[in-house]
């Protein structure tokens, strides 16, 4: 995995200059992908382009590509042609893929970057070992659970996840408008909790918040979406971003945990408020969604605790959206 700053105009809207991303080697890049690469003309640079077109594809009336050849495009086509239109194919075998979600090799790609780059996050990984890549699945369950969640504690809130699911059976927006807020308040759900859940189901089901079209859209995009529906607040979004849709830099600037987490991590002498971690955290932009579960992973292991079982693992059928 290495760094990158943007530099120039050649990506508007997608980035622009002072961005930052990660790109990484470990899988192919594919036809759409935004790509890092060596540029052909200069030594020690690189370019950002959009994979346009691989081996054996036509491109702008080019090709079909040899065997090996890729196409690059920019994304602005008023920032100039610095790209294949001018030099031509590029190597497929140099191309960087920016990680854009991550996985189980991109986070642990992330880790070791922290961790060569963070002393501290270094002693915690000698310590603790390598955190575990925390996730959920995309969708509504995982928004109730986190709703669960709010201002309670983990193993709180999946317990209150699984009585949900032994009341409907299913999960789904469907059933949670049929129980309605008696039906939700009989197994110990807050009257605040049963008309978050209740609002947020009525949204889905009527096609006001479509779940896919926010795993789609950019992760400002998306978290606004998050915002606009009642009893959704910035911890709940910035928790859906990070777990399930797995972005990168998604950090939940008003977590507790992390709060205290991170003044540990570093020795502070006091716990940092939201302001203070914003500004701590900016070295470990873009990958900032690792940084948290290195943290986190830090403030249960040396408080003797561990994240609690997935309710949704032990419950499969809760899984859909």
């Amino acid at each position: 995995m290495q760094r990158f700053r943007v530099s120039e105009d050649s990506m508007r809207p997608t980035l622009v200059p002072g961005d930052e991303f990660v790109a990484t080697a470990s899988r192919p890049a594919r036809v759409g992908d935004i790509v890092a690469l060596p540029h052909p003309d200069r030594e020690d640079f690189w370019l950002v382009k959009r994979l346009a077109a691989g081996p054996g594809e036509t491109v702008d009336g080019v090709g079909p590509l040899g065997s090996g050849e890729a196409w690059v495009l920019s994304d602005n086509p008023d920032g100039g042609v610095s790209d294949s239109r001018r030099f031509g194919p590029v190597p497929v075998a140099g191309l960087r893929p920016v990680v854009t979600r991550l996985d189980e090799t991109t986070f642990t790609e992330a880790v070791d970057l922290l961790g060569a780059e963070e002393e501290a996050f270094a002693s915690v990984i000698g310590a603790h070992g390598q955190p575990p890549f925390w996730h959920r699945p995309e969708g509504f369950p995982t928004l109730v659970w986190l709703i669960m969640e709010q201002q309670v504690s983990l193993e709180s809130g999946a317990e209150m996840y699984r009585r949900l699911h032994g009341l409907l059976g299913e999960i789904t927006p469907e059933a949670v408008v049929g129980s309605g807020e008696v039906g939700l308040r009989s197994i110990g759900i807050t009257r605040q909790k049963a008309t978050y859940l209740l609002d947020l189901a009525a949204l889905i089901a009527d096609g006001d918040l479509d779940l896919e079209q926010l795993g789609r859209a950019t992760q400002d995009q998306a978290r606004s979406m998050l915002l606009d529906v009642r009893g959704i607040g910035p911890w709940t979004a910035d928790v859906y971003l990070l777990s399930a849709l797995r972005l990168p830099d998604a950090f939940p600037l008003g977590d507790r945990a992390l709060q205290v987490g991170t003044g540990e991590v570093l020795g502070l002498t006091s716990v940092p408020d939201v302001a203070e971690l914003e500004l701590l955290s900016t070295p470990w932009r873009p990958v900032r969604a690792v940084a948290a579960r290195i943290i986190w992973h830090f403030y249960l292991a040396s408080r003797g605790r561990v994240e609690p079982p997935d309710p949704t693992v032990e419950h499969p059928s809760g899984r859909g959206a």
